[in-house]
């Protein structure tokens, strides 16, 4: 059975280079959600057999930003591992994410080889 792993990003080319480095060999189904209010509608669809190993959240999105998204699921899908992936290298973010419930925090690097790394490690930290 695939992994269900659910990007939420604005930007388009961020969600194409996601999902190159994150499932080069299409080990895994992701689904794409250019907001938080998107992916929120969409969790509260699902059963619980359907729901996703791993959530990937933008900070700066429109609607819900990834701070709201990040608490709305922590309050009502605790158990669903979400990763912070932006482009955001204040501390405070870092800090505000943890504490709101993230499993962790990465900044997206500028370049494609360096991105694809960091998409790699995550792939192989949360099997997917």
């Amino acid at each position: 059975m695939k992994q269900r792993v659910f990007l939420a990003d604005d930007d388009e080319d961020d969600r194409f280079f996601a999902a190159q480095g994150l499932n080069p060999q299409g080990h895994c189904e992701i689904t794409f959600f250019t907001n938080g209010e998107e992916l929120i509608h969409h969790l509260k669809n699902l059963t619980t057999s359907e729901y996703p190993t791993l959530i990937l959240l933008d900070l700066n999105m429109p609607r819900l930003n990834g701070f709201e998204t990040l608490a709305a699921i922590k309050e009502q899908w605790p158990h669903i591992p979400v990763i912070i992936l932006t482009t955001s290298t204040h501390s405070l973010d870092r800090e505000k994410a943890l504490r709101l419930g993230a499993d962790a925090f990465l900044t997206k690097p500028d370049d494609f080889d360096r991105l694809t790394e960091v998409l790699a490690s995550i792939s192989s930290c949360w099997k997917v």
